[in-house]
């Protein structure tokens, strides 16, 4: 057993060093290995810090290494689709690996080696239990751990070090739970939070039946001006003008690759090789390249128009000259034809693909381009500038200091950090925008920088008419709701409600601010006037902002405190949730009062 163990060996210390997850509430879960291990050791220029620990571009990268790997252990690729996710979980990462370390310090956690190796032998994670190399029947068998333990040194190796960074975190959230101070008041709390239920019906009566309803203008401005304050005063924020250019493929990076792939189609043409073995050799589509090039059977329509245009022309057997699209060079060739009927043509194919990158030569003629607007704009400002330039300025809405996503234009550190600090008319660097593998350099002048502002009226403007018609809706149709009430007996309610149109909507347990079905929303009043029923019972009519509504209930589900005080699985359950909730305020309240400083943006990311 030894023996095939030693030949699993990698598979096991990946187990260990890769895939283990911890689910501690509020981290996003995982310690990465090479963190748990080497921490804060790597030197050279930092790329951040938390709270003053630096996080240096080699700890950066080989995180984005192990993040890779793990896709790449599940059957995923890394594209470059992909690769903005893979840097945001590496940074997220390190930065809640910079805080793990310095709240086990703060708090004075420690371990002892006794500690450590009991939990090595008794708190085995939870990925060693299921795997098959230490089962006997399907059922974890400790004597082969043990074994694998005690002569696979790389395995104890891996395990120990685990263990001694796990240990003080699980240290740590054990104590923060503890000072959460759960009571039996709290449970009982949540206890009953979670038994107080109401199964039953609700007749809505819906506002979006009523007649339509006219709002002015006027009424519109009004509103708007006497909840200016109280609604639409919002800030710190920022207003951006900025212009962008797109990083994208030259015709000199197209021509480039156009070499090579005119070789393939030769060596297919000329030589007669076979389609299916280049296309797995060469082909840089990663979802057919492996199945021999095959894109199996596609519509018309169902491709890029330029992919449509070559493919749909082609005989069964027949190969494509090369064609470009925006994806780069294709060789596409025609394995069936399933459907000539028009509006329904259907075909089956294959191709090769050479995909086109946009080259360092051209990354840095499109940044001199972007730099020489930058200087132009800080001389002459924007909307000069950018028509000396023919580029169009785009003007951002009202950008919350709050919030690093910055609408319309995405994250950046860099970015973000301009928009906060600087007066109105700076004008920023040259940055890099990443989003769902495509790349662009904006430049931008702030055109407001205000620690309070109105949202515009303009914006609202919408918004506030529709609020307006529900609320006249919600009455006009709550004088129907009254008459209903009046002339129809409670028995007979639920079916006059059908009969005349009205919405029934099933209750299954209701709880305290559950989310109502067939309204789409939450509603307190809802909530508050459900649970006031006993069993058998009609509410009288309920008008909530949602509408009107009456409630009956077939069933009420009351707590049973007496069994809750002897229920002890119970009252553990709850007082875990309780705990991982009180723990993640914790995570979050940490990591807003933290100073985190990223300058990935200054190193291209």
């Amino acid at each position: 057993m030894l023996d095939s163990l030693r030949k699993k060996q990698k598979l096991i210390v990946y187990i260990v060093a890769i895939t283990f997850i911890l689910g501690l509430a509020g981290t996003g879960g995982y310690f990465g290995i090479r963190g748990l291990i080497e921490g804060t050791l790597f030197s050279g220029n930092f790329l951040g810090k938390v709270n003053g620990t630096e996080i240096s571009a080699q700890m950066y990268s080989q995180k984005i290494q192990e993040i890779t790997e793990r896709y790449q252990q599940q059957g995923q690729q890394v594209d470059d689709r992909m690769l903005s996710q893979v840097q945001y979980s590496a940074w997220e990462e390190l930065v809640n690996e910079a805080l793990w370390t310095q709240q086990v310090k703060k708090h004075r956690i420690k371990v002892s080696e006794a500690e450590i190796k009991n939990a090595m032998e008794n708190d085995i994670p939870q990925d060693i239990l299921q795997n098959q190399n230490l089962q006997t029947n399907g059922v974890f068998d400790k004597k082969k751990f043990f074994d694998a333990l005690n002569n696979i040194p790389e395995f104890k190796v891996q395990l120990y070090n685990y263990m001694k960074v796990y240990l003080p975190r699980k240290k740590l959230q054990d104590k923060i739970k503890k000072e959460a101070n759960i009571t039996a008041d709290s449970l009982k709390a949540e206890y009953i939070k979670d038994t107080d239920s109401v199964t039953g019906k609700a007749i809505w009566f819906d506002y979006n039946l009523a007649d339509s309803v006219y709002v002015s203008d006027s009424e519109v401005k009004k509103y708007y001006e006497d909840n200016k304050t109280k609604e639409f005063q919002k800030g710190p924020a920022s207003r951006l003008k900025y212009v962008t250019f797109e990083v994208k493929p030259s015709d000199q990076d197209f021509n480039d690759v156009k070499l090579d792939i005119d070789d393939i189609y030769n060596r297919l043409t000329k030589k007669g090789e076979n389609f299916a073995e280049l296309a797995v050799e060469y082909s840089e589509d990663p979802g057919s390249g492996q199945q021999g090039g095959s894109l199996g059977a596609f519509g018309k329509g169902q491709m890029v128009p330029e992919f449509d245009a070559v493919a749909f022309k082609l005989k069964v057997g027949e190969i494509s000259k090369p064609f470009k699209t925006q994806f780069g060079w294709h060789i596409v060739k025609c394995d069936s034809i399933i459907s000539t009927t028009p509006g329904e043509e259907k075909i089956g194919a294959s191709h090769i693909l050479f995909a086109v990158k946009t080259s360092d030569a051209t990354k840095n003629r499109i940044n001199e381009q972007a730099e020489a607007a930058r200087k132009l704009i800080a001389k002459k400002g924007i909307e000069k500038a950018a028509k000396e330039l023919k580029l169009e300025v785009t003007t951002s809405p009202w950008l919350s200091h709050d919030s690093e996503n910055m609408e319309g234009i995405g994250q950046n550190a860099g970015l973000y950090q301009f928009m906060k600090k600087r007066k109105a008319g700076s004008v920023s660097n040259v940055f890099l925008l990443k989003s769902g593998g495509t790349e662009k350099v904006i430049v931008a002048q702030i055109a407001d920088n205000e620690k309070t502002y109105f949202e515009d009226f303009e914006t609202k403007k919408l918004q506030i008419k529709y609020d307006l018609e529900k609320k006249k809706k919600i009455a006009q149709i709550k004088v129907k709701a009254e008459d209903f009430v009046k002339r129809v007996p409670k028995e007979n309610y639920l079916r006059a409600a059908t009969a005349e149109g009205w919405k029934v909507i099933d209750l299954a347990g209701h709880k305290n601010k559950a989310y109502i079905p067939t309204v789409n929303a939450t509603n307190e009043d809802f909530s508050k006037a459900a649970l006031a029923l006993k069993t058998g019972e009609y509410s009288p009519l309920v008008t909530t902002k949602e509408g009107s509504f009456l409630i009956y209930a077939e069933k009420r589900d009351k707590p049973d405190l007496k069994a809750f005080a002897k229920d002890k699985a119970k009252q553990d359950e709850l007082r875990k949730r309780l705990e991982d909730a009180a723990f993640n305020r914790y995570w979050q309240q940490l990591r807003k009062d933290s100073k985190i400083i990223d300058n990935r943006y200054k190193y291209g990311y």
